[in-house]
């Protein structure tokens, strides 16, 4: 099962390296002040962490922020009760990219900033993170994920989604 997860995650890499060679979005740093519209990233599979990131998300509301949330919900099965649009495994096709209609609008929505706000690996939020057509987007630190995002901050280890979206907010408020 290993040898065919990693036959999959190198088809994932291929098929999207060959897909951003022919998809020109022009990005560009927006004030975080200026920036009216909002995307948020992140794994709903965890209660803690989708809390974490639904308060982050109520705190830029507060600032009149308009706040688009996509959750990825690592199961086959659909939760009990999301508030906010989700993806789950069974939107995935085998190379790890999302299908659906509200994948596709959130990929096409021109958000002024885009977080991503989840720290382990996950390449179906990644996908949808590098061929959005968000101005600027900002996620973690990964050396190998500089098709997903324009700023990244480095975690140098930690592993603590409360102390990245901090960290982002530090950062967006600086541009």
């Amino acid at each position: 099962m290993e040898l065919f997860n990693n036959f999959r995650r190198l088809a994932h890499f291929y098929l999207l390296k060959k897909e951003l060679k022919f998809h020109h979005v022009d990005r560009k740093v927006v004030k975080y002040y200026d920036a009216r519209d909002i995307g948020i990233l992140f794994d709903a599979s965890d209660v803690d962490r989708t809390a974490i990131v639904s308060s982050f998300a109520d705190s830029l509301r507060r600032e009149n922020k308009k706040i688009s949330l996509l959750g990825y919900y690592n199961f086959p099965k659909a939760p009990i009760n999301f508030n906010f649009p989700y993806f789950n495994k069974k939107d995935i096709n085998w190379h790890y990219e999302p299908q659906g209609n509200l994948v596709e609008e959130f990929i096409s929505k021109k958000f002024d900033i885009l977080v991503n706000a989840y720290i382990d690996e996950n390449l179906p939020l990644e996908y949808v993170s590098a061929m959005s057509r968000a101005g600027f987007r900002i996620g973690h630190y990964d050396k190998k994920k500089i098709h997903s995002y324009d700023f990244m901050i480095d975690m140098r280890g930690r592993e603590d989604l409360k102390l990245l979206v901090g960290q982002l907010r530090v950062y967006m408020e600086m541009f």
